[in-house]
């Protein structure tokens, strides 16, 4: 029961902090031409955005994991010991949450840090 609430949590935090890295580069460094031209409608923008959001939503587990292994390849060491650390922090605030024990919040945060770092191929 524990696995099957914390292997969500951890997904979720591993991909939070992946999206996170994506885009490091200053922005005086971003090109202008990147910018939507202003002839473009704003009505035509938002399908779209609401076509890629329901595409992320209706994700199976398996496709959730391909996506964060394939994501992790791109991190660096530290982003991939953010991420751990982040799983262990969620698994036990959400153990602390649902009034877990002492003893079972240690169990899930560790069960989610080894998850992760299987995840992202740490171990």
């Amino acid at each position: 029961m524990t696995i099957k609430l914390l292997l969500p949590v951890a997904l979720i935090a591993m991909l939070t902090i992946a999206g996170c890295g994506k885009n490091d580069a200053p922005a005086e460094t971003t090109p202008a031409a990147t910018v939507a031209p202003a002839a473009a409608p704003a009505a035509a923008v938002a399908p779209a955005a609401a076509a890629a959001t329901t595409d992320a939503t209706t994700m199976t587990p398996e496709q959730a994991m391909q996506a964060v292994q394939a994501q992790a390849a791109t991190m660096t060491d530290q982003q991939k010991a953010d991420t751990v650390a982040a799983a262990r922090k969620a698994a036990e605030d959400m153990g602390k949450a649902q009034g877990l024990t002492a003893e079972q919040i240690e169990q899930a945060a560790d069960i989610a840090e080894d998850s992760t770092k299987q995840m992202l191929g740490m171990q």
